[in-house]
């Protein structure tokens, strides 16, 4: 509960300071970079653990943002998050920034599971559908589930449309059972 607070406040914040600098794409970016390379490293328990002095884990905040060429603005922010003990809330707060920024630009995430991997004709249909169902531009993310047989499951804002060929059957079964 605390954590989606202060991933919220801190994702808002950011995100308004980019705002002004016009640079909102470009620092999402950056902050998704230094997620990438926070993440698939060893940096988490360097960085997280009080053991080492404070100003030696800034230093390796700021020779790693050096590293992959993140504005003055994206190291500050790493550097509050780490001096208050926040960097370990950077995934939430990236994830909430790419919301805002989605939200400021008209778009919004659908995430669509099939059994097997779409085709790129089927997607683009896929899109423009829920494009007109959302009447906002949609970011369609892909994710494949043997489990469902056949048809699609999508999210779009929080919703589930589940045309999959299971949720069928379970359907079926559950009307036969019934006696219907």
């Amino acid at each position: 509960m605390i954590e989606g607070r202060l991933s919220r406040r801190y994702a808002k914040a950011l995100f308004e300071l980019a705002l002004e600098e016009r640079r909102e794409d470009e620092v999402g970016q950056e902050i998704d970079r230094f997620l990438t390379a926070y993440s698939g490293s060893s940096l988490p328990a360097v960085l997280n653990n009080p053991a080492f002095p404070l100003g030696s884990r800034k230093n390796i905040v700021i020779e790693v943002s050096r590293g992959l060429q993140l504005s003055p603005l994206a190291v500050h922010f790493l550097s509050l998050l780490l001096e208050r003990d926040r960097l370990s809330y950077l995934p939430s707060v990236a994830s909430r920034y790419r919301r805002l920024l989605d939200e400021k630009k008209g778009r919004v995430e659908a995430v669509v599971v099939a059994p097997d991997p779409l085709a790129a004709a089927t997607l683009e249909r896929m899109r423009e559908a829920l494009g007109k169902v959302s009447g906002k531009e949609v970011v369609l993310q892909q994710e494949s589930d043997p489990g469902l047989i056949g048809g699609a499951v999508v999210q779009l804002e929080g919703k589930v449309y589940d045309g999959s060929v299971r949720t069928q059957i379970e359907k079926m079964r559950a009307r036969t059972e019934r006696g219907y």
